[in-house]
């Protein structure tokens, strides 16, 4: 089967530009001249969740003044969540889409998946875009969405405060809104970016489980799969939008419920790590087998080397000194000697995870940027500024 089927279909990977919801979207954004798709479904989406908030808070006389305790325009926790989040995750699709496609399609180019596992390569594949398509599951994150924004609201609500959302017991048109409305698309696009990378990750542990071809002495350390490290790298503007969500949310504790930002620190840095070792988990189904390539290549690199040692012995080591002095300038069997050796290094330093110290620092830099806004709470941006500025010069 799989060598009937043309190689350019293998590359064939949309796990992001479809769904029943994605393709709804599109639809509503084709009201717009094509080269503006993307920019329309942006405003759309910030007409559809945050303007109504704006405009009712506005009738109800919350949205800016001392009416309530706090106006809609001293809440940096909506305006964070829609309009920098939400934008910003609608943008990041492209880039997760392009960068999951050129990992599949590198799969096959490189014979990382050699021709036997095609088969099984196309059934991991129709699998995970069937889970994708399927209408049950992106209900189902409709309905949780809708379930974590009433919870929050309406029973974890400090009832006592007086704000643009509610007053008392009573929850404002603008606060109706925003719990029923702009908060569930928040969450509901929150949990497909979730979804997504789930799905991917069981991609990866299907692909993990075939026969691949790996080499102990790729210079990835990670036996040809270190690119699987640095994809993940693609995920950054969702940790992004999850970090200001909840750096939105310790904001508003901050400003209006006397928290501080010391009392929090022990939050953030267990979000931070946590986050993480979620991103990472999928590539440690690799570990088994790129064990067993850095053992077996040491094992073979290892007797190569003995053999060749030995010979290298006999030849310039044993004999008279007067027969091989002037044979041994130049020769090429030290090169080989360092090149063999060289090897053998890259075997011995490979790493039983496919990981990428410079995608772990671009996903810790996405996690804890929208937090830096938060350090002005105690420290007063003038001496940020200064100290910044003495970093420059």
């Amino acid at each position: 089967m799989s060598s009937d089927v043309p190689l350019h279909q293998h590359h064939e990977f949309e796990l992001v530009h479809s769904g029943p919801t994605y393709r709804l979207g599109t639809h509503f954004g084709k009201v717009c001249p094509p080269a503006a798709h993307r920019l329309c479904r942006l405003a759309l989406l910030t007409l559809f969740t945050w303007l109504p908030v704006v405009i009712l808070a506005y009738i109800s006389s919350h949205l800016f003044g001392h009416q309530v305790g706090v106006s809609l325009l001293r809440d940096p926790e909506v305006h964070c969540r829609l309009l920098l989040a939400l934008p910003i995750l609608s943008i990041a699709e492209s880039l997760i889409s392009v960068s999951l496609a050129a990992q599949v399609r590198h799969m096959i180019e490189s014979g990382i998946i050699p021709p036997t596992e095609h088969d099984r390569f196309i059934h991991a594949k129709a699998e995970v875009i069937r889970l994708r398509e399927n209408f049950k599951i992106e209900a189902l994150f409709g309905m949780i969405a809708l379930a974590i924004s009433l919870v929050i609201k309406l029973y974890l609500y400090d009832t006592a405060a007086s704000t643009w959302e509610r007053e008392g017991n009573t929850v404002t048109p603008a606060g109706w809104w925003y719990m029923l409305v702009s908060l569930p698309v928040l969450f509901f696009l929150l949990l497909r970016a979730a979804g997504i990378f789930f799905l991917w990750g069981w991609f990866l542990f299907r692909i993990s489980r075939m026969d691949l071809q790996l080499t102990s002495t790729h210079p990835d350390h990670a036996g040809g799969l270190g690119f699987l490290g640095w994809g993940l790298a693609c995920f950054a503007p969702v940790l992004f939008c999850f970090s200001t969500v909840m750096s939105a949310g310790f904001a508003y504790e901050i400003f209006h419920r006397g928290e501080s930002l010391d009392s929090l620190k022990y939050h953030l840095l267990i979000y931070v790590v946590v986050a993480l070792v979620i991103l990472h988990l999928p590539l440690l189904s690799y570990c088994l087998r790129l064990s067993r390539c850095r053992f077996s290549g040491l094992l073979e690199f290892s007797a190569l080397v003995w053999r060749y040692d030995r010979e290298f012995d006999e030849k310039w080591i044993k004999q008279p000194q007067s027969e091989n002095t002037d044979q041994l300038l130049g020769s090429a069997d030290v090169q080989s000697l360092a090149d063999i050796a060289t090897a053998y290094e890259h075997a011995e330093e490979m790493w039983l995870m496919p990981l990428d110290t410079k995608a772990l620092t671009v996903l810790a830099g996405s996690a804890l940027l929208p937090m830096l806004p938060l350090v002005g709470t105690t420290i007063p941006l003038a001496e940020i500024v200064a100290k910044l500025g003495e970093f420059l010069v």
